[in-house]
């Protein structure tokens, strides 16, 4: 059988350079810089951004969904204090802290380049196998 493995998931923004500052500054991430582009670590996640320059920003409607990758997550040990951090990095909260179930906490945001990330608390005590 072929092992598939992660690799990578490509961004793409307006502004590489901003984009990779909030996700140093909002989401530690380190940045990683190679001949003519800059991109990401966050723990063993590769982000690679591509710089669209003079692209528009074509939001969908709140709430609304859209085709091909909608987010991407992370996870911490204590979601109240990564979203206070979040706060004090101004970052565009999408939607505040909620319980998704049981055991499992999560929030939204999103960085320059429309890019939509879940921050997520997994609590292993508390979460139920059905």
């Amino acid at each position: 059988m072929i092992e598939f493995k992660w690799d990578h998931l490509q961004l793409c923004s307006a502004n590489a350079e901003a984009t990779a500052a909030w996700f140093a500054r909002c989401l530690n991430a380190e940045i990683v810089r190679r001949p003519g582009r800059v991109d990401l670590r966050i723990g063993s996640i590769n982000l690679f951004i591509t710089s669209l320059a003079g692209a528009h920003l074509a939001r969908p409607v709140p709430g609304e969904r859209r085709e091909g990758i909608d987010h991407f997550g992370v996870v911490v040990v204590d979601l109240d204090a990564a979203f206070e951090h979040l706060l004090r990095c101004e970052a565009e909260i999408v939607e505040p802290i909620k319980q998704i179930r049981p055991g499992v906490r999560g929030c939204f945001v999103r960085s320059p380049g429309d890019i939509l990330v879940e921050i997520l608390e997994r609590r292993a005590a508390e979460m139920t196998f059905t």
